[in-house]
């Protein structure tokens, strides 16, 4: 087993720190729903991490065509099928909580998501929910898009691939926040879940929710009346994207 010294590890630190490129703690993130996961976190009061198998795009975790060409040249077909084996067994373990980052709701995700509604929350006080854990890794940052064929992925760690797509995607701006199960033994993990939820205090964590501007009116205070009877006081209101201009 190779030793790093305290210079190296500091180094291998800071290169994976950049490629998380983590937005400052009073960053804007949303995080945009569906009504029905809307109500289903006001009553959990928790966020879901959804495993990454459950993704539409094929390449969530993948290495990238460049990543692999480099692995095989450089350490051989043995190398290249023990990572293989890995990547595949670590998709079932691997949970994401995925935001826009903006300082203003988009209506392109108002498009994608209809009559949802837009949590807003600073990036520093969701990542904080992310405690330490024994045995789970738990980072958090920007995802970076690139060209899978001749871009970079970077695989110095087992959760920074995660951290990639391509860059048909980089209309999402996301930020992600990720749970990866840890065990020293492949036998000792737990089977995969569909997801992973974490316990949060929703008047905490959101200061603000907004309800889709194509939301019926009679939806919206349905909608007021849960939260308030949940016991929360986390500011709402109706987007005002569709009003139109007084003049």
């Amino acid at each position: 087993m190779q030793i790093l010294s305290l210079e190296d590890l500091k180094k291998r630190l800071e290169q994976r720190q950049a490629v998380l490129n983590a937005p400052q703690p009073e960053a804007t993130i949303w995080r945009y729903y569906s009504l029905e996961k809307f109500l289903d976190l006001i009553a959990s009061r928790s966020l879901f991490f959804s495993c990454v198998t459950r993704f539409e795009d094929p390449c969530e975790g993948d290495y990238g065509e460049s990543a692999k060409r480099r692995i095989r040249e450089q350490y051989g077909d043995g190398q290249y099928l023990r990572d293989f084996n890995t990547y595949d067994f670590l998709r079932g373990h691997t949970y994401v909580s995925c935001w826009y980052e903006a300082d203003h709701e988009s209506d392109a995700m108002w498009k994608l998501y209809g009559n949802g509604i837009a949590a807003k929350a600073e990036f520093g006080k969701i990542q904080q929910l992310l405690t330490w854990s024994e045995t789970e890794v738990k980072q958090a940052g920007r995802v970076n898009y690139i060209d899978y064929e001749a871009g970079h992925v970077d695989v110095d760690a087992s959760y920074l691939p995660y951290f990639f797509k391509r860059q048909a995607f980089a209309h999402e701006r996301e930020v992600r926040f990720l749970i990866q199960e840890h065990r020293d033994d492949w036998n000792e993990y737990p089977e995969s879940r569909d997801g992973k939820i974490v316990a949060a205090d929703l008047n905490a964590c959101f200061s603000e929710f907004v309800l889709s501007p194509t939301m019926a009116p009679y939806i919206c205070s349905a909608v007021e009346w849960f939260v308030g009877q949940a016991g929360l006081t986390v500011p709402m209101r109706r987007s005002a994207l569709l009003n139109r201009p007084v003049w």
